[in-house]
C-alpha cells in the first residue's frame, strides 16, 4: 500500500535548482556476428524479429535487416529486453557491434487469446506482468498480461479470470493447454528464486568432504566433549566400505543416510532414524563444538555465529543477484562438484578450523540438494525431468573416498499415438579410487536398452577399462539388456550443458 511507504521531504531551506536535460537513450542490441557492409555507422533501417531464445539473464535474437538496396540480411544479436517473433524494429548502427533500436508501436498491438503449445509445452511455467484489468460483460475480468519469459517473451496474452489481479503485478502460471492456465501460489513463485540464491551461496561456502575426514583423523579425541565424541563416533561408523556399495540394500541405505533426506525426516518426525545421517551428525558436531571454543558464550561470538549461519540454510536473506552470481550458479549446477580445499587442520587442537571444515562439508551436501532442485524441470518437449544428486563418503581400506552420484529420470509427455512413451533413467558416478585415479561414469537406460561412457584421467586406467569393455558387454547381454554403446575415453567429461541444434534459423537454400 502507498500509505505504508515512507516518504522523505526536503528541508525548508532546500531550493530548487535547474538541472540540465538528460537525453534518453534507446535500448541497445549487441551484435554477435557482423553487420552487412551496406549498413554504416549512423545509418538506420527496419528489422524484423525472426526468432528469440532465452540465454542467462539475456535474450538471443535473430533479426532480418532491410537494406537500402532492397536486399535483406540476417544477423544474430543479444539484448536484455525480450522481443517476440514478428516484432518490427527501427534500428540505428551505433558501431560495428551495437545497434540502437525502438519497437514500432503497430507491431505490439496484437494480443493473443491462445498459446501455441508447440512453443510452450503443457506443464511449463509462464511469467508475466499485468498491464490491463477491466470487468467483462459476461462476468469476471478480462486481463492483459505481457509475457517476459520463454519463447513468448514480449507478447501479450488476454486472459479471462473470475478474480481481479493488481495492475503491474507479476504472475506465474502453469500452461495446461492452448487456452488454459493455472495460477501458481506464492510459494511456487518464490521457490525458483530461493533455490538459485541459496545454491550460489552454499556453493561458494562448500568444501570437500575428504578434507574434513582427514582433519578428523588428526584430531585428539580428548579435545571434544563426551557428547561430541559420541557424535563423531556415529559419523565415522556410519560410513560404508566402498566394496559394500555393490550390495543394492546397503547402497540404498547409504543413499538414505547421505543427508539428502534429512529435511523429510525432520518434517515427518522420524528423528530416531537420523542417527546415521551424515548431515544430521555434522550439524550436531558443529553445535557441540561451538560452546567449547575459547571465549564462547551462550549468545555465540560474532565469528562463531557466522560459521553456524553458513552451515544452516536461510533461503530468502540475500538480495537479487547479478551476472557474477549467475556464473556461480552455473558452476554449482555442474556435475561433479569440483574439489575445494580450505585451510588444512594442521593443529589437532584447532577446533575452530575443524568447525569451518564441518560447516563447509554441510554446505557441500546442501549444494547437491539444491542443485537437484534446480535441475528438476519440465523441458521444451513437455517431459518431466527429475534429478537426485548426492555424495557418499565410503571407506577404501585406510582411505575415505567421496562418491558423487547423480540420478536423472525423464518422464516423456503423453502423446496421442498408441505407442506408450518409455521413461529414461540416467546415472553419473564420479570418484577417485587408488590406484585407478579419477573416474567418471555415465550410463543411460531406456526400457531394456543401455549405453555407457567412462572417462579416466590416467592413461593406464583408460587402457585397462577399454580392454575390459567386452566383458562388461557380455555380462549386460547375459541379463537381457540390449547394449547400444560402450566406450572409454582418457580425460574428463565435457563440462556445462550440452547444446543441441533444435531448428535451423537460416535457410541457406532460400
Amino acid at each position: 500500500m502507498a500509505s505504508e511507504i515512507p516518504s522523505s521531504r526536503p528541508p525548508a531551506h532546500a531550493t530548487s535548482t535547474q538541472r540540465p536535460a538528460v537525453q534518453v537513450q534507446s535500448p541497445v542490441l549487441q551484435v554477435q556476428s557482423s553487420l552487412p557492409a551496406q549498413l554504416n555507422v549512423g545509418d538506420s533501417t527496419q528489422a524484423q524479429v525472426l526468432a528469440m531464445r532465452e540465454v542467462q539473464n539475456a535474450f538471443q535474437v535473430l533479426l532480418r535487416l532491410s537494406l537500402a538496396n532492397g536486399q535483406q540480411s540476417t544477423i544474430e544479436v543479444k539484448t536484455t529486453q525480450p522481443l517476440a517473433a514478428g516484432n518490427i524494429l527501427n534500428v540505428t548502427a551505433l558501431s560495428a557491434q551495437q545497434l540502437a533500436f525502438n519497437l514500432i508501436p503497430s507491431a505490439t498491438s496484437a494480443i493473443a487469446t491462445r498459446i501455441d503449445t508447440a512453443l510452450l509445452a503443457p506443464g511449463t511455467l509462464l511469467q508475466g506482468k499485468v498491464t490491463q484489468v477491466e470487468p467483462s460483460p459476461q462476468g469476471g475480468f478480462k486481463i492483459i498480461v505481457s509475457v517476459n519469459n520463454n519463447a513468448l517473451a514480449g507478447q501479450q496474452l488476454q486472459l479471462e479470470s473470475t478474480k481481479s489481479l493488481p495492475l503491474n503485478s507479476t504472475l506465474i502460471a502453469r500452461v495446461d493447454g492452448a487456452q488454459q492456465l493455472t495460477f501458481q501460489p506464492l510459494t511456487a513463485r518464490l521457490e525458483p528464486l530461493a533455490i538459485n540464491q541459496e545454491l550460489q551461496k552454499q556453493f561458494n561456502q562448500q568444501g570437500s568432504l575428504g578434507q574434513l575426514f582427514k582433519g578428523l583423523d588428526t584430531l585428539a579425541p580428548g579435545n571434544l566433549s563426551p557428547a561430541a565424541q559420541k557424535t563423531l563416533q556415529q559419523l565415522l561408523s556410519g560410513m560404508p566400505e566402498f566394496s559394500s556399495l555393490l550390495d543394492p540394500k546397503k547402497l540404498a541405505q547409504s543413499l538414505t543416510n547421505s543427508g539428502a533426506q534429512l529435511e523429510n525426516r525432520l518434517l515427518s518426525g522420524a528423528l530416531d532414524s537420523a542417527s546415521q545421517d551424515i548431515k544430521a551428525n555434522l550439524l550436531r558436531l558443529i553445535a557441540q563444538i561451538i560452546p567449547t571454543l575459547p571465549n564462547s558464550n551462550p549468545a555465540l561470538a560474532t565469528s562463531q555465529s557466522v560459521m553456524l549461519s553458513q552451515a544452516l540454510p536461510g533461503l530468502l536473506r540475500d538480495q537479487l543477484l547479478g551476472n557474477t552470481q549467475a556464473q556461480l550458479r552455473e558452476q554449482a549446477m555442474r556435475f561433479p562438484l569440483p574439489t575445494r580445499l580450505l585451510q588444512s587442520l594442521d593443529n589437532p587442537n584447532d577446533l575452530g578450523s575443524l568447525l569451518r571444515l564441518a560447516a563447509a562439508a554441510v554446505s557441500r551436501l546442501q549444494t547437491h540438494q539444491l542443485s537437484s532442485l534446480g535441475q528438476t524441470h519440465t523441458n521444451t518437449e513437455g517431459a518431466q525431468v527429475t534429478v537426485w544428486q548426492v555424495e557418499i563418503p565410503a571407506r577404501d581400506q585406510h582411505n575415505i573416498v567421496p562418491l558423487q552420484i547423480k540420478f536423472q529420470h525423464e518422464e516423456p509427455a503423453q502423446k496421442k499415438s498408441d505407442k506408450a512413451a518409455v521413461p529414461v533413467w540416467k546415472i553419473d558416478l564420479s570418484f577417485d579410487l587408488e590406484p585407478l585415479g579419477p573416474l567418471h561414469i555415465q550410463a543411460s537406460l531406456q526400457g531394456s536398452s543401455i549405453s555407457s561412457q567412462v572417462w579416466a584421467q590416467e592413461s593406464t586406467t583408460a587402457d585397462f577399462i577399454d580392454h575390459e569393455l567386452s566383458n562388461l558387454r557380455d555380462r549386460l547381454l547375459a541379463i537381457g539388456l540390449t547394449v547400444e554403446d560402450l566406450s572409454c575415453h582418457q580425460g574428463s567429461p565435457p563440462q556445462g550443458q550440452k547444446t543441441s541444434l533444435q531448428q535451423r534459423w537460416i535457410d541457406d537454400k532460400a
